[in-house]
C-alpha cells in the first residue's frame, strides 16, 4: 500500500493538469454523501484522538490506521475509476484469497482451525465474510460462460472448503445470513431459491456426518465456554467503559491499556486486547460520537446500496450490500474493523464494486475468462 501511495502521488504530481481535477470534482460528486460520511468519522475520531490524554499515540493510530487504511478506496474510486481497471483488482482480490486457503490448507492443514498464509484464522475469516458473497454472487449468474462459471465454481468450492475448516463462528453465522439475503436480492425466481435451498442443504449435510464441526457449531450457545464468556465480560467492560467517558469514550488507541489496567473484569483470564465487537470497540474507544459517526458511514453504505438493489436493479449494488453486511455481522463477535488486513481488503472490494455499479458494467466482466473476439476488419 505504501509503494502504491507512492506511485499514486507522482502520477497526480506528473498529471497536474485541469482535466485531472475535473475528473476528480465529477466522482466527487457521484459519491458526496459517502465522502462526507468518511470526513465525519475521521473528524469525530481525530478529536477522540485529541481529547484522548495521550494525543501523541492517539494521532498516530488515527493515521495510521484509520485514514491509512482507507486509501485502497479513495485511490481505486478516484484514480482508476474506470471498469476495466476496477474488474481486474477485484479478480486479483478474489484469487489472492483463494492463494491464502489453499496456502493455509498445505501448510496448516493439520491445525484445529486452519489459518491461511497470513497467519490467523481470524484474518482468514475476515477475508472470506468479503469474499464470498462475491462468489455466490457470481455463481447465480448462469448467463456467464461455461468458462467462467467453471472458474467460479472451483473457487467458491475451496473458499466454502476454508471456510469450514477455519471454523470461525462469527463468520458462519454471517454467511448465513448475508447469502439468502443476496439470494432475495439477486433474483427472487424460484430456481434461484431452490439453488439456495439446494446449497443450504448441502452444507447441513456436511455439518451432520462432520462431529468436528457439529462441536463447533454447538459451542456457539455454550454458555460455559470460556471464548463465549470471554466476550459477554469484555463486553460488559466496554460498556462500562463508554458510562465512564460518554462523549469522547478513553480516546482513540487507549483501549487496551484501559481494559487492562483499569476495567478489565475479575473473572476475565485472557488479556485481550479490543472489545471483539466493532460497535462496542467504537463505544468504548471513541465515545458515542463516534459510534454515531461509525453507525452513520457504515449504514449509509448497506442503506443507499440496497435502495439501489430493490429500485434499479444492479448485481454490483447487490454485492456491495451482502459484503458489508457480512462483515458487519461477524463484527459483532470480533472487531474485524481493526484488522488491518481485512478492513484494507474490504476497502479494495468496495471500490471496486462502486467503481463498477456506477458504470453498470456486466457481471462477468470480474472472471475475464471469455474467447478473443476477431473483427472481420483484423481478420481480412
Amino acid at each position: 500500500l505504501g509503494i502504491a501511495v507512492f506511485f499514486i502521488v507522482l502520477h497526480i504530481i506528473s498529471e497536474f493538469k485541469e482535466n485531472i481535477f475535473s475528473s476528480f470534482n465529477k466522482i466527487l460528486i457521484e459519491n458526496k454523501r459517502l465522502v462526507v460520511l468518511f470526513l465525519f468519522f475521521w473528524l469525530t475520531l481525530f478529536l477522540s484522538a485529541l481529547f484522548s490524554g495521550e494525543p501523541t499515540q492517539g494521532l498516530k493510530v488515527f493515521f495510521g490506521q484509520i485514514v491509512y487504511r482507507s486509501f485502497p478506496f479513495f485511490i481505486i474510486l478516484f484514480v482508476f475509476p474506470k471498469s476495466k481497471y476496477a474488474a481486474f483488482f477485484l479478480f486479483l482480490s478474489l484469487i489472492s484469497c483463494t492463494i491464502d486457503v489453499v496456502g493455509g490448507m498445505i501448510v496448516h492443514g493439520g491445525e484445529t482451525r486452519m489459518k491461511g498464509l497470513y497467519g490467523h484464522p481470524m484474518t482468514l475469516a475476515g477475508f472470506l465474510v468479503i469474499q464470498m458473497p462475491i462468489l455466490f454472487g457470481l455463481l447465480l449468474d448462469w448467463k456467464q460462460k461455461w468458462s467462467s462459471l467453471l472458474a467460479c465454481i472451483c473457487l467458491f468450492l475451496i473458499s466454502f472448503a476454508g471456510l469450514l475448516l477455519n471454523g470461525t463462528r462469527g463468520a458462519w453465522l454471517s454467511l448465513a445470513v448475508a447469502i439468502p439475503v443476496l439470494t432475495l436480492l439477486y433474483d427472487r425466481s424460484i430456481k434461484k431459491i431452490l439453488f439456495l435451498a439446494f446449497f443450504a442443504f448441502s452444507t447441513a449435510l456436511i455439518f451432520v456426518n462432520s462431529a468436528n464441526l457439529q462441536s463447533r457449531a454447538e459451542s456457539i450457545t455454550s454458555t460455559t465456554l470460556q471464548s463465549n464468556t470471554e466476550r459477554i465480560l469484555i463486553w460488559q467492560s466496554a460498556y462500562q467503559m463508554f458510562k465512564d467517558h460518554p462523549f469522547w469514550g478513553v480516546g482513540l488507541g487507549q483501549y487496551t491499556s484501559k481494559y487492562l489496567n483499569e476495567y478489565k473484569s475479575n473473572q476475565a483470564k485472557e488479556n485481550l486486547r479490543h472489545a471483539h465487537n466493532n460497535f462496542m470497540q467504537m463505544l468504548a474507544e471513541n465515545g458515542f460520537l463516534g459510534f454515531i459517526s461509525f453507525v452513520s458511514l457504515f449504514g449509509y453504505i448497506l442503506i443507499s446500496s440496497l435502495r439501489a438493489s430493490l429500485q434499479s436493479f444492479s448485481p454490483y449494488s447487490v454485492l456491495i450490500f451482502s459484503c458489508t453486511l457480512a462483515l458487519l455481522l461477524q463484527g459483532l463477535t470480533e472487531y474485524n474493523f481493526g484488522n488491518s488486513a481485512v478492513i484494507k481488503y474490504f476497502w479494495v472490494v468496495l471500490g471496486c464494486l462502486i467503481v463498477l455499479m456506477r458504470q453498470n458494467s456486466p457481471l462477468n466482466l470480474i472472471l475475464p475468462l471469455k474467447p478473443k473476439v476477431i473483427s472481420k476488419k483484423s481478420n481480412s
